[in-house]
């Protein structure tokens, strides 16, 4: 056998499952690149074509050993019969023009389409179900399809974009167009070596984990079902075999068949499903990538049957060498022969391999995230679970993972020096290590759950008893010759003491691990005890010395350049950036964080844990920075890092996103909010402090309807937590205190209480500017009741040391001095109009750095500077700026929820003025018609618009029935119709003016 057959042999068992266009494509790709091999793929295709029968009891080599005769007679294969016309292709789905058929599977074909409605381009790839599949299951796996792919929402999975029914009743939907390559044929191409090749299977790794995260199973794993785009990107596509995550159960017979090389023994043999046969089919992808082996050795096509067995799956390394074409696939993988392949696959990455493939599901690993971390393992030169090995190959790697703190060079050469003693030695070592390591992990298991980067565990550790517990059970701990453990540790506890407020101790602990860590050598591999002794500086306010420490560490750190250095750099540099932002030095701390996520991408996707961290961050400053959608991207895409990696990470990142979208008012508010409380209930249980806090957001989102009995079981779950002179006690506390009190008075004593909170623990912090602007809208009514003088006042005085304050730490004021313009417009005196004015404008000029034209903001700034205008006499202007607003918002993008009523009371609020000014200008047609439309916005169920304004309106509405109007502009007065009742009507000077049509262009807008 030449390499061209050993190559064609390869390729065959892909090829024979491509739809007929697909697969004629691939064919002319590999005639263009390696003609030999195409020729004798052909003959291997056509044999399996011709001899369904003979063939399954034949190998696919001996099927290419029987037909050289046909190769030497140079017979040609028959062209393939051409495909019918297909009528989809130049036809519309929805806002679709199909443009090509992509390909064809077992229930559906995908065509290439682009945007055809004048709204913007893009491409999509349209699934649609083959007219001659019509069955009510088919139909129901289409659509059971197109349900699971809108749960998932991840980089590296064709995310949907489109979807519903065509003319014929069949379910279609669009996803994101890919161009790319299969896998294999993108690594081939390139002779990308073993390390590339597994950083492309971590990606994949990474996209199923997610999937498997959101419930949803795949099913139908193999290279053609995984691009790489031209950037090195993996693509996830297909679920058209995809199934909703349970135990395991039988696949619908009458659905297509799974592919059957890629499909676990339980799948092929009984239709079983579960994570374990994605699983599966990632190990059988490990090994076509890595060694271009099958886990069994040139199995025939009999055992690829239902109800077959193929054998217990071999290494890697054991698979090379017995074919002449090893050595091809050898230098395809940037390896110069079989052998050294084999070499570089024997041991731990044949290992874990073999693991995924195991015959037995239970004996595989038990998700797909844990095969990763195996891979990533492997990837860093780390111990591997699956392979402990011998106590000198984990001192060898033990060596190459602490080259900063020991020394490559010196620990090379005293190895070779001190001969066995020193191995001896090490080995005494990493026994010691690995007993100690246990009884840690066991310690922390019991009381703070899985401990990770954040300091959160998975099991509840909020009370002062049990981590005061787990401090004590620790120090009893014989950890004298363990000082890098220790030392993490205690920084994990500290992390801890500031999940409850305890700032001063967590201090402690984190300078005790520093100091620990420093007297052994600094092995400190990853930062985590000098960025959490950073952290907690940065919660007592000791900025300066935060800078120091972490300059003085970047500067130590700079000349090393292994991998883990780079990593300890980058936990530094977040701290660093986190210390810039206390210190009000935001853009520039922004500008730090841009740089760590930059260089955390950098690093691969080994270190996607660490840019999910660098992604956090970074939200965490946009959002105050009232650049709240690139906030909610970040966090977005943070969040789909860490789901696959690590629960707390990925908790940190959806809090992000949450806030983001509250402050955005965006409509998926409600949604993001109600999952973060039921993840945290299914994590920590419903009495967890942290729980509480996603209480509290689901809270906002549902204002004003929330019980009192809720809200005061939300702050009781924070305070058993936290106590109550916590931040997140505190802050609750003023976002929660309009429901909790039942009256004005009591709820301005609650909003009193937070603010002091928060003035002694957490001065010039965006917490207690947040919790003063609360305070100070209670003081003036939330628009709802006249605010007294006093109030008023107060109010505007805590709003304007607010802005300055905000703008002295580097932090937009814009929402505060919206909300003066507002306050002092609506209720106060005339000589309080300039100021008014004044911040009005000052908001007005910086918007456009913050919001974008149809936010709500937005929109309701533009309605209150029109009624300032109004108020200040300037009533033309004032009706002009009204009617370009009411344009606006007839273009703007449908919103739901508390956004939908914010922008409705500035739709409201424009129809309402405008109906006046034209009243008083005596277009009185004009003026109902614009007051009919106010009235059926306010009367419909579906459009809530606030109660203050819909009392104006009706109150103005009997006003112009009778043909007398208030002597006051609308809204600057308690909205109480009684007082609007009884203030004297006036009737405007109509004489010698011509009333309009009754049906305006004006009122039709």
């Amino acid at each position: 056998m030449n390499a061209a057959t050993a190559r064609a042999l390869s390729l065959f068992d892909e090829f024979v499952e491509l739809p007929a266009p697909q697969r004629q494509h691939r064919l002319a790709a590999l005639a263009a690149a390696e003609p030999d091999t195409h020729a004798a793929l052909l003959l291997l295709l056509a044999a399996d074509a011709d001899e369904a029968a003979g063939v399954l009891e034949r190998s696919p080599a001996r099927v290419l050993a029987d037909l050289h005769e046909r190769e030497r007679a140079s017979v040609a294969t028959p062209a393939p019969a051409p495909e019918p016309a297909d009528l989809r292709v130049g036809a519309r789905l929805g806002a679709w023009r199909i443009d090509r058929i992509v390909g064809r599977g077992g229930m559906g074909t995908v065509y290439e389409a682009h945007r055809d409605d004048g709204q913007y381009q893009q491409r999509v790839a349209i699934k649609c179900l083959r007219a001659e599949l019509d069955s009510p299951l088919l139909l129901a796996a289409m659509r059971e399809e197109r349900n699971l792919l809108a749960r998932l929402d991840h980089p590296g999975i064709a995310a949907l974009v489109d979807g519903g029914v065509d003319g014929d009743g069949r379910p279609w939907f669009a996803l994101r167009y890919v161009e790319g390559e299969p896998i294999d044929a993108w690594c081939d191409q390139r002779h990308l070596g073993i390390e590339a090749r597994v950083d492309l299977l971590l990606q994949v790794c990474d996209a199923v984990a997610y999937a498997h995260a959101q419930g949803v199973l795949h099913r139908d794993l193999k290279p053609s079902n995984v691009l790489i785009t031209a950037d090195g990107r993996a693509q996830l596509l297909d679920f058209g075999l995809s199934a909703q995550l349970g135990p395991l159960r039988e696949a619908p017979g009458e659905l297509p068949a799974l592919t059957p090389h890629y499909a676990a023994p339980e799948a092929r043999q009984h239709g079983a499903q579960g994570p374990a046969t994605d699983l599966y089919a990632l190990g059988v992808l490990s090994y076509r990538l890595l060694a271009g082996h099958w886990p069994t050795p040139l199995h025939g096509l009999r055992p690829l049957m239902p109800g077959a067995d193929s054998g217990a799956p071999l290494t890697m390394d054991g698979l090379l060498g017995a074919r002449p074409g090893d050595d091809a696939l050898a230098r395809q993988r940037g390896a110069a022969d079989a052998q050294t392949l084999a070499r570089q696959l024997r041991g731990d990455l044949a290992a874990i391999a073999l693991k995924a493939v195991a015959t037995r599901p239970q004996d595989r690993y038990p998700s797909v995230a844990e095969f990763a971390d195996e891979l990533r393992r492997w990837r860093e030169g780390r111990p591997v679970r699956v392979r402990p090995g011998s106590w000198l190959a984990r001192a060898r790697k033990w060596l190459r993972r602490n080259r900063l703190a020991a020394g490559l060079g010196a620990a090379m050469i005293l190895a070779a020096a001190a001969g066995l003693l020193a191995a001896a030695w090490q080995h005494r070592q990493a026994l010691r290590e690995a007993e100690a390591n246990e009884q840690v992990s066991r310690l922390f298991a019991s009381t703070l759950g899985s401990a990770t980067l954040s300091g959160l565990g998975s099991a509840r550790f909020s009370s002062r008893a049990l981590l005061e517990r787990s401090e004590r059970e620790l120090r009893a701990l014989a950890l004298a010759d363990q000082p890098a453990l220790r030392a993490h540790a205690l920084a994990t506890l500290a992390r801890s003491f500031v999940q409850i407020g305890d700032y001063r101790h967590a201090a402690a602990l984190a300078e005790e691990a520093q100091r620990i860590s420093i007297a052994a050598g600094d092995r400190d591999e990853d930062g985590f005890v000098a960025s959490t002794r950073l952290s907690t500086l940065n919660y007592q306010g000791r900025h300066d010395e935060a800078l120091a420490l972490a300059q003085a560490r970047l500067d130590a750190l700079a000349a090393a350049p292994d991998p883990f250095a780079r990593d300890a750099r980058i936990a530094i540099g977040l701290e660093l950036a986190r210390t810039q932002w206390d210190l009000g030095r935001t853009e520039q701390a922004l500008a730090s964080a841009d740089d760590w996520v930059r260089q955390a991408q950098a690093q691969g996707r080994s270190r996607d844990a660490r840019l999910a961290q660098a992604l956090i961050l970074r939200s965490g400053f946009l959002r105050p920075l009232g650049r709240a959608a690139a906030a909610e991207a970040d966090a977005q895409r943070a969040l789909a890092l860490a789901t696959p990696l690590d629960p707390v990470l990925a908790d940190d990142a959806l809090e992000r996103l949450v806030d983001a979208q509250r402050v955005r008012v965006a409509p998926a508010f409600a949604d993001t909010a109600q999952r973060l409380l039921d993840e945290r209930r299914r994590n920590l249980g419903p009495d967890h402090p942290q729980t509480a806090a996603a209480e509290v957001y689901v809270a906002l989102s549902h204002y004003p309807h929330v019980s009192r009995g809720s809200a005061r079981a939300t702050l009781g779950r924070l305070e058993a937590g936290y106590g109550r002179d916590h931040p997140a006690y505190a802050l609750a506390l003023s976002r929660l205190a309009w429901t909790l009190a039942p009256d004005r008075a009591q709820e301005l004593q609650l909003q009193r209480q937070a603010v002091a909170i928060l003035e002694r623990n957490l001065a010039h912090s965006e917490m207690l500017f947040n919790a003063r602007s609360n305070f100070a809208k209670a003081l003036m009514g939330r628009g709802e009741d006249r605010p007294s003088p006093s109030g008023l006042d107060e109010g505007v005085a805590l709003l304007r040391r607010n802005v300055v304050e905000r703008e002295r730490a580097g932090l937009p004021p814009q929402a505060d001095r919206f909300t003066i313009a507002f306050n002092l417009a609506q209720y106060g005196s005339d000589p309080a109009l300039p100021l008014a004015r004044q911040a009005l404008d000052e908001a007005a000029r910086a918007a456009p750095r913050f919001y974008r034209p149809y936010d709500v903001e937005w929109l309701n700034m533009r309605a209150i500077d029109a009624a300032v205008r109004y108020r200040e006499g300037h009533y033309a202007s004032a009706d002009a700026e009204f009617a370009r607003l009411l344009r606006e918002l007839e273009r703007a993008p449908a919103t739901t929820g508390l956004s939908l009523a914010r922008r409705n009371d500035s739709h409201a609020m424009a129809l309402l003025y405008r109906g006046v000014y034209a009243f008083r200008q005596c277009r009185r047609p004009e003026a109902a018609a614009f007051m009919d439309s106010a009235v059926r916005l306010s009367d419909a169920p579906d459009m809530p618009v606030s109660a203050a304004i819909v009392a104006e309106i009706r109150a103005f509405e009997r006003g112009m029935r009778a043909g007398r109007l208030p002597p006051r502009p609308p809204l600057w007065f308690p909205a109480d119709p009684r007082a609007v009742a009884a203030a004297t009507l006036v009737a405007p000077d109509c004489r010698g003016a011509s009333a309009a049509p009754a049906a305006s262009s004006a009122a039709r807008r």
